[in-house]
């Protein structure tokens, strides 16, 4: 099976994910734990031990495509907001350890918050990851692509 390896900095989201958001507007905060519970009742393996947040990978000016989920997950995870997600598996390195990780991706919604130049992964707590570090996420080809930033 071909390896599809997406790679780049880790860059700074809104921190809505995680809940780190300190705007007190924001009432979508923490949408990561909010959603969790449905990833595990839907089956997504390991999913307990996934960190309540995303980490956000740059891959301009390349764009990615998700052909195939592994998981897809319909959910009403806050009161009025439906989503559908898709998960993929995939391996996160960074500094030489492997962890197991999940591409996260909401589908096309008015919540998503950038362009598929930016690749969010789930995976468990990694220790002393930083803003600008390097990571590569591995995943199989048959369920993502790496495409130029160009194309469609």
């Amino acid at each position: 099976m071909r390896e599809v390896v997406l790679e780049g900095p880790v860059i700074r989201g809104l921190r809505i994910a995680s809940g780190l958001n300190r705007d007190l507007n924001q009432k979508l905060n923490y949408t990561i734990r909010r959603q969790k519970p449905f990833f595990i009742e839907a089956g997504v393996p390991e999913f307990g031990h996934i960190w309540e947040g995303t980490i956000n990978l740059s891959i301009a000016p390349k764009k990615f495509q998700i052909l195939r989920p592994d998981h897809e997950v319909t959910c009403e995870w806050f009161p009025g907001v439906t989503e559908t997600f898709w998960l993929v598996q995939a391996r996160l390195v960074h500094n030489g350890r492997e962890r197991l990780a999940y591409i996260y991706y909401p589908c096309p919604s008015p919540v998503k918050s950038h362009d598929d130049t930016v690749v969010e992964v789930l995976t468990e707590w990694v220790p002393n990851l930083q803003y600008g570090d390097q990571v590569s996420v591995h995943g199989r080809g048959d369920r993502i692509t790496l495409r130029d930033g160009t194309s469609q």
